[in-house]
């Protein structure tokens, strides 16, 4: 389990942070880049109405790590915390979609990452649609086959009260 300090780096991305592909397009993906382009502006109302109203974010990192956030006010919190962070960038790697279920891999670099001594993480996420509205999201399992998300985690393991 990923310590405190890699929740800041990793959520969202959670949420994050992730798809590829244009605005127009419907489905997963697309829901997925708006609220990443939401998030980049710190738009987090414009992010937070993309969630259903009983929405689930399971993560290892961020507000949501002791216990799964459930609802748009727990995920709105955040949504907050990972905007404040301007230091924090993702980049989407590989989208695989099936029915309502968005698999993304992706990198994650910030500040925090950096005082590990490396540049970036690999890791992956799980979203599940209903509609057009994310139900739940699932995140971040590290790509421990990548020598910097390795390092990383070495590195996070060690340091567990650096923020």
């Amino acid at each position: 389990m990923l310590k405190s300090s890699a929740a800041k780096c990793f959520l969202a991305l959670l949420i994050l942070g992730l798809a590829a592909g244009a605005l127009a397009q419907e489905g997963p993906v697309a829901v997925q880049q708006q609220l990443l382009d939401d998030l980049a502006r710190g738009n987090v109302g414009d992010a937070i109405a993309l969630f259903t109203d009983d929405a689930v974010i399971d993560s290892e990192s961020g507000m949501c790590a002791s216990a799964p956030c459930v609802g748009k006010v727990a995920i709105q919190k955040d949504l907050e915390r990972y905007v404040r962070d301007k230091t924090r960038r993702v980049t989407t790697l590989n989208n695989y979609v099936t029915g309502n279920v968005l698999l993304t891999r992706f990198e994650a670099r910030s500040a925090t990452i950096q005082k590990a001594g490396v540049e970036r993480i690999i890791l992956w996420g799980v979203r599940e649609m209903r509609g057009d509205k994310i139900a739940s999201i699932r995140c971040c399992l590290p790509e421990r086959t990548d020598a910097q998300t390795a390092r990383f985690l070495e590195w996070d393991y060690a340091h567990p009260s650096i923020q």
